[in-house]
């Protein structure tokens, strides 16, 4: 399972738990879906879970399996690693199949200074009364996952559903990214 996290002091994370591959057959004749296990060749979906979660509780638990285009899988593994090297400062992922959207962005020390309760004004992009007025960037990102329930629950995509809000780092980004390439392997 790979997990975005920061620390034990505000634990929020989103899970994603990657379970088996399927795949298509080219032939006409036989069009069924055949499941694999994960790492073999020449597949096109990923089957996954997801959650939301603070501490040990489960803000929401997908009640379905879902599936991932597995382009969609390199795509998100490939952003997360620019934004953990510096070479990019925003993501917002959405795939293919959008049960989840994912937008995390790097903090300028400006805004990584400033207290909790401008963080309304970060996330809207207002200015903030924080004393530190610097643009430099910082080793903080912002992330905001939310969970599209109505397509996780009718299939009527374009709905919103729960969310959260939480801050990590870039190694937490790295790491988010290594335990989703360990799972394609």
């Amino acid at each position: 399972m790979a997990t975005l996290t920061h620390n034990n002091k505000y634990p929020c994370a989103f899970d994603l738990r990657l379970l088996e591959w399927e795949r298509y057959s080219s032939k006409k004749e036989n069009s069924e879906v055949k499941t694999v296990p994960l790492g073999e060749p020449y597949t096109l979906w990923v089957k996954y879970r997801m959650a939301l979660r603070v501490g040990d509780t489960a803000l929401y638990q997908s009640s379905k399996e879902t599936t991932f285009v597995l382009e969609d899988i390199g795509r998100l593994i490939e952003h997360l690693l620019q934004l953990a090297s510096g070479s990019k400062d925003k993501l917002a992922f959405d795939p293919i199949e959008p049960d989840f959207g994912l937008v995390i962005h790097r903090l300028t020390k400006s805004s990584a200074s400033v207290t909790v309760s401008s963080a309304a004004e970060i996330r809207a992009g207002e200015l903030t009364n924080a004393t530190n007025q610097s643009a430099a960037p910082s080793n903080l990102f912002d992330v905001e996952v939310w969970i599209d329930y109505p397509n996780q629950a009718d299939r009527f995509y374009g709905g919103y559903g729960p969310g959260l809000y939480f801050f990590v780092e870039a190694l937490d980004i790295e790491q988010f990214a290594s335990q989703l390439q360990a799972e394609l392997n």
